[in-house]
């Protein structure tokens, strides 16, 4: 038990000492499991380990229901997550689409250009964009920029796109989404995915554009 000292302070037993310090090392312990558990979990998924901080990651789905596409189409999926200890701060385009709230982050998708040695902007993937980011466009009523809190473990969903559909890419390219963090196109403020292979490409003729005319 905890008493007075010969000082007149309060002394903590050794006892109570082990059992503060027991507390903490088991702590530290589970934290580095959880630490462990995620990266394998993320490894396991993707190929890869995460970094320490915000990360963007490329899934991939299919589905036999996309207009211009015959048979099954590929469609990738970019998300941007917390992987930090502490939260994030990004900026946002808080909007609502015919009355439905929606957030969308500025990004664009590039592709690997192996003349040049460079990643270039595919436009055919600008649905809206980098250049008109949080612009009144097609059914957007309101929208407007604003910080977002990331927390650890916290994801939000950056884009989509169909290679099939869409264009910009040929079989055997590959390519990557670019997050723009402070929404201003400015690289050096940027989280890029690592790059996917593209194994589908859109048929001459049957490319489809929702850039706006």
């Amino acid at each position: 038990m905890a008493g007075l000292g010969t000082d007149g302070g309060l002394a903590v037993s050794n006892t109570q000492m082990s059992t503060f310090r027991k507390a903490g090392i088991l702590s530290i312990a589970f934290l580095c499991l959880g630490f462990v558990w995620i990266e394998l979990s993320h490894f396991h998924r993707y190929g890869h380990l995460a970094p320490l901080g915000l990360h963007a990651d490329v899934d991939v789905t299919t589905s036999n229901d996309v207009i211009g596409v015959d048979g099954t189409a590929k469609i990738y999926h970019a998300k941007l997550t917390n992987y930090g200890i502490l939260p994030a701060s990004i900026i946002v385009c808080e909007l609502r689409v015919s009355g439905a709230p929606g957030t969308d982050l500025n990004y664009v998708v590039e592709r690997w250009d192996r003349e040049s040695g460079e990643w270039k902007f595919v436009p055919e993937w600008d649905f809206y964009g980098s250049r008109l980011f949080c612009r009144p466009v097609f059914e957007v009523t309101e929208e407007h920029l604003a910080r977002r809190r990331l927390w650890p473990g916290q994801s939000i969903n950056v884009g989509e796109g169909v290679p099939g559909q869409l264009g910009g890419f040929r079989i055997g390219d590959r390519g990557r989404f670019t997050v723009f963090l402070n929404a201003d196109g400015n690289g050096g403020k940027a989280v890029s995915s690592p790059t996917f292979l593209i194994d589908q490409e859109a048929k001459r003729g049957r490319r489809y554009s929702f850039l706006p005319q």
